[in-house]
């Protein structure tokens, strides 16, 4: 069957030569209209899903709203200056060379000398280890931003100046992005009612739960043998941080990371399955199972660990992100913070109030509020947990990974 219209009917004929008329005199209006509607569709996804693509604010045209000057989602975003009329000083609670040796290279990028926020570096000894107290006086020496405070508990929260800025920086830190320092001081700026401005640790405190989430934790298993072709033995092999060059997990179909898991063997590393919808692994069956292991466990933060590294190496590291957080109902580490000298002694005060277990529900101040604390997610930072290192996570071989990649994207100058 063809077309219910005549083709012979006058009023048909007219019709065709009017709209034959009108594509003939106005088709470049049409065209542009529909490159206009387009373009405006494109924009509009675009300012939406990830502003710092474009180059203006794309929501003040339609908004009164301010261009900020720092965009921390953003790769080559506008420099955000470091603020003048107070000084910026990290207090850095010390453990374990080991790792601090890893935060050092982090640390010296951050320098005012080297374009920089930190005016000064204080590190706060928590260890009476002989050998590692003596690597720290060396470093000291090395750098005169640096210095080392009386050795004292909590003394971390009481070397403080009411006008100074002071970032918390734990010393088993072993990776922060470079607009971390600049996220949280402009935060904690502009946020003139919070005790501390706390940046985006993974799987820390309340932020656990969050980066328990498909697609950001990986279900990475320990390999449980050594295998003879394993190429560690070799310092380029021992030194590489690139989860890509991983080979795939081999063990038992019926494998499952249980409650009070131990370490295989020292030195062991973390592969991905070939199947990855399985419960196996610590992070799944901790939340599924009920002899999974709890949330606390080795098994679990070395599972996030490696995750993480995986998202470092493709990527990736938007998945852990958000704007902010503020005042959140559950713990908020104190791993990585920013905050006045003037709030120190509050801030020391929440933290002994809810010391022994940082990571639990009662998240409450003296009067039985919840802190004013706001958590920077654009920021990450991860932290090598002391408490979970002996009980497993030093069996594997994450610090060397950390280490590696330092070396290769962050130190200024090797070990």
């Amino acid at each position: 069957m063809g077309s219910l219209r005549n083709s012979d009917d006058v009023e048909t004929i007219e019709e065709d030569s009017d709209l034959h008329l009108l594509w003939k005199r106005y088709p470049i209006k049409g065209f542009l209209w529909g490159v206009i509607i387009y373009t405006s569709l494109v924009l509009s996804i675009i300012g939406y899903c990830n502003p710092s693509l474009l180059p203006f604010n794309l929501l003040s045209f339609f908004f009164n709203t301010e261009v900020s000057p720092f965009f921390a989602f953003s790769r080559g975003s506008e420099y955000f200056p470091k603020p003048k009329g107070f000084r910026i000083v990290a207090l850095v609670p010390f453990h374990y060379h080991e790792r601090t040796a890893i935060l050092n290279c982090y640390l010296q990028n951050n320098l005012v000398h080297n374009q920089g926020f930190l005016d000064q570096v204080v590190f706060v000894p928590q260890t009476d280890d002989t050998v590692s107290l003596r690597w720290l006086e060396a470093l000291v020496q090395q750098t005169p931003e640096y210095a080392i405070s009386p050795t004292q508990q909590d003394m971390d929260w009481l070397f403080t100046r009411s006008d100074v800025l002071y970032i918390r920086i734990d010393g088993d830190t072993v990776f922060f992005e470079d607009h971390t320092i600049p996220t949280i001081v402009k935060t904690r700026l502009e946020d003139p009612d919070a005790l501390m401005v706390s940046a985006n640790v993974v799987s820390e405190g309340v932020l656990s739960s969050l980066h328990n989430h498909y697609g950001v934790a990986l279900p990475y298993l320990p390999e449980l043998d050594r295998t003879e072709d394993d190429s560690r033995s070799s310092a380029q092999d021992r030194m590489d941080w690139h989860a890509s060059n991983l080979p795939q997990w081999n063990g038992p179909a019926e494998f499952i990371v249980q409650k009070g898991f131990s370490p295989p063997f020292q030195g062991h590393r973390w592969l991905l399955p070939a199947e990855e919808d399985s419960d196996r692994d610590p992070i799944a069956a901790s939340i599924r199972l009920e002899r999974g292991p709890g949330s606390q466990e080795w098994t679990v933060s070395a599972q996030h660990h490696y995750s993480f590294l995986d998202h470092l190496e493709s990527d990736t590291l938007n998945r852990y992100k958000f704007p902010l957080w503020k005042n959140p109902p559950e713990a908020v580490t104190s791993t990585f913070g920013c905050f006045w000298g003037k709030d120190a002694a509050a801030l020391r005060e929440v933290y002994a109030q809810n010391s022994g277990d940082e990571l639990s529900r009662a998240w409450t101040a003296s009067d039985g509020s919840h802190p004013k604390i706001t958590i920077d997610g654009k920021g990450l930072v991860s932290h090598y947990s002391a408490e979970l290192a002996p009980n497993g996570l030093d069996a594997t071989d994450l610090l060397e990974r950390y280490r590696a990649y330092a070396l290769e994207k962050v130190c200024r100058q090797t070990w």
